[in-house]
Formats: structure tokens, C-alpha cells, sequence
């Protein structure tokens, strides 16, 4: 970043009529040019191209970004051509492209740079298709690693992919699918389930328990909706107290809209008490049945223990978890509501038996769409 900002201070960058810019070297005489695709930045230095899946950015990325900033902000200079609202990138890149007619009613373009005739996507100026980026979500969430995944679509689809581009779209879409979601008003029942699992979490805490002594871990709270399996919430928490009950609680209550259950079961922890107390403040509270479980005094958790071993199936592979502010919790709750069929419902999901299911066969492309259109302001 310092000698990004070096290189920007010379003030030799200059903007191309493609959208790309151009920075000299700071060691030859040699020109890279640099180029924004997808909200990721790109550059043809030998540094960015060697080590692409190990940076996110190089030190001529950088120079630009100082560059835009001080022109724009200090300078009151307009904003390069290819942050134009306006602006349709190519997939190479180059922003110099024209209208050529239509196809199926959709608009078709031609670069004059390239030569490729491309239509505008769903995902504006990204460098992969929305079924790329769709395809590696629901591999991630269904249990292959970000390694096995990029390997797995370089080989099929004879591209570049690197590990850190899929978790940037983890990051980038899973929040914004997990808003559109949340808005949707689920047919429940009467009765939820609680209980909590740990995973393993970039300093975390360190915990006894009947199975042995585990260190770095945190913990994340699921509620269930009893007769579709619905999970409504699924939050993660620093400690297994009061305090994380009742934040996966007020979750629950939130995602449930104007539902609210009357009978609430978990397991025997001391802190559910509370959790629920606290959480449903103002409202009913609701009956809540401790000790329920699998050869427990109220054995009718058995719905949440099998969503936990389904998480454990996933958790147990993973190095850790690195933020409390991960997305993985909440795109592990996309898929097992929207996308994963269950058995036990005859196959469906539980977001269909709560009758707010995805039609199609590419249900993260749906949900995609749908929260895409939403964010917009358009009908989904």
C-alpha cells in the first residue's frame, strides 16, 4: 500500500478510453495497465499475475485507487468513465462498446476492443456468469472446500478461478440473499425447537465438555419451527450464555414476522431461561420445555439434533471460522431452507412446506434474481 501510494503521488497514471489505466513501473520502463472487473481489481504486472489467488490487490491497484481519490475528492475531478452509472464493461475489461441489436428482447453489445458480442448480465460488469458464482455457492454450502471447488470448475470449465474470488462472493452475495429471505413471511406452527453447536472460531474461547476440552471455539444458536423444519434463525455468539439465547431469539422473532410460537424446547442449558425471557419481552412468553432430547425427559429435539449433525458433517472439515461477522452461518441457513430437499418432508424443502419455496432446478440463481430485483426496487 505504501509504494501504491508512492507511485500515485508521481502522477504518471493515466485513464484509457477502454476504462483501464495505465502505471509505469516503479523499477523498469515497463506500462501495466490496470482494470476494474467485477468490483475486483486486476492488473498485467507479473506480481498481480503470479500470485492473483494470494493478493487482493498490487501496489499499482493501489496507486489507482489513491489516484481516483485524490482527483475525485481533492480536485473535484468527474469520476473515470468506467465508475460511470451508465457504463457497460466488457467481460475483457474495455468500457468502448456499442449497442448491436437484440436477442430473445434482450440487448446485445459488441466490444470494440475485443470484437465479443456479449449481453449485459444480471451481475453488471462482473467477470463470471451468475451461474459460475450460483454453482460455487452451493458447492461451498453443500460441503466442498474453497480449494476442491476451484479445482474442481478449472478443470470442468477450463478457467482460472482462484479460492479467495469464491469467498468474496460468499461475502458479497450471501448477505444480500439473506435480506431477501428474511423479508418473506413463512406459514408456521405453534411449537419451535432451540439448541446450540460450537465451531471452531480465529480466537475464540476455550470450553469443557462431557466429550473432551476444545480451545478457539464460539457457538452457533439455531431455532427451528417445529412442523416445516424451517430454520429461522442461525446466529453466531462469542459465550454459550444468556445473552446469545436471547440474541437468537430475537432473530427467530424477527424472521417469523407476525408468527409467535406457544411451546419452545431446547436442551437442559441454564441460559435458554433467560434467553427467552429477555427476548419475548412485551410479548407472550411462550412455554418453555427444557431437558428435550434423544434419552432426555422431553425426548422431541430429536428435528434440531439431526440439523446439527447436518452442521457438523460441514463444520468438522473447516479450519475455523475467522469473524464473528462470517457470512457462513447465514448461507448455511439459505441452503438448508431453500435449496437442500429433506427426506422427512417427501422431499421438498422447508421453505416449500412453509410455502415461500424457489421454483427451478438452480435455486441460488433464483434466490439471486429474486434478491437482486429486490435491492432494486423491482417485483420478484
Amino acid at each position: 500500500m505504501t509504494r501504491g501510494m508512492a507511485i500515485a503521488e508521481k502522477g504518471r497514471i493515466s485513464e484509457n478510453a477502454d476504462g483501464s489505466f495505465s502505471v509505469p513501473s516503479q523499477t523498469s520502463d515497463s506500462i501495466y495497465q490496470v482494470k476494474t472487473l467485477a468490483g475486483l481489481w486486476v492488473c498485467t504486472c507479473p506480481d498481480f499475475e503470479n500470485r492473483a489467488d494470494q493478493i487482493e490487490m498490487c501496489k499499482h491497484a493501489f496507486a489507482v485507487k489513491f489516484w481516483i481519490a485524490a482527483r475525485v475528492e481533492l480536485e473535484q475531478a468527474p469520476k473515470p468513465k468506467v465508475f460511470a452509472d451508465d457504463a457497460t464493461q466488457c467481460p475483457c475489461g474495455s468500457i468502448k462498446v456499442v449497442k448491436f441489436g437484440h436477442a430473445n428482447g434482450k440487448q446485445i453489445f459488441k466490444c470494440r476492443d475485443c470484437g465479443r458480442k456479449f449481453r449485459e448480465g444480471l451481475i453488471k460488469k462482473a467477470r463470471y456468469s451468475p451461474e459460475t458464482i450460483t454453482l460455487t455457492l452451493d458447492l461451498y454450502f453443500s460441503g466442498l472446500s474453497l480449494r476442491k471447488i476451484t479445482r474442481m470448475v478449472n478443470d470442468h470449465f477450463d478457467m482460472s478461478l482462484g479460492k479467495s474470488s469464491v469467498y468474496r462472493w460468499i461475502e458479497t452475495f450471501v448477505p444480500m440473499i439473506g435480506e431477501y429471505v428474511n423479508s418473506l413471511t413463512a406459514t408456521l406452527s405453534e411449537t419451535w425447537h432451540a439448541d446450540e453447536v460450537f465451531v471452531k472460531m480465529k480466537d475464540g474461547i476455550s470450553i469443557k465438555s462431557s466429550s473432551g476440552s476444545f480451545t478457539d471455539v464460539a457457538f452457533v444458536w439455531n431455532v427451528m419451527d417445529r412442523k416445516t423444519r424451517f430454520l429461522l434463525a442461525s446466529k453466531l455468539s462469542k459465550s454459550r450464555d444468556a445473552g446469545g439465547a436471547e440474541r437468537a431469539f430475537r432473530e427467530a422473532i424477527k424472521n417469523a414476522h407476525d408468527s409467535q410460537p406457544e411451546t419452545v424446547y431446547t436442551d437442559a442449558l441454564k441460559g435458554y431461561n433467560d434467553g427467552i425471557k429477555y427476548a419475548f419481552a412485551g410479548k407472550t412468553i411462550p412455554k418453555h420445555i427444557a431437558r428435550a432430547g434423544i434419552k432426555k425427559p422431553a425426548a422431541t429435539n430429536n428435528r434440531i439434533e439431526r440439523l446439527n449433525g447436518t452442521m457438523r458433517e460441514r463444520i468438522k472439515v473447516q479450519r475455523g471460522w475467522k469473524s464473528m461477522k462470517t457470512p457462513l452461518a447465514e448461507g448455511q441457513r439459505i441452503q438448508y431452507n431453500f435449496v437442500k430437499p429433506h427426506a422427512a418432508l417427501s422431499g421438498q424443502t422447508p421453505a416449500q412446506v412453509a410455502g415461500i419455496g424457489i421454483e427451478g432446478e438452480n435455486k441460488w440463481m433464483e434466490l439471486l434474481r429474486k434478491a437482486m430485483t429486490s435491492s432494486q426496487g423491482g417485483p420478484t
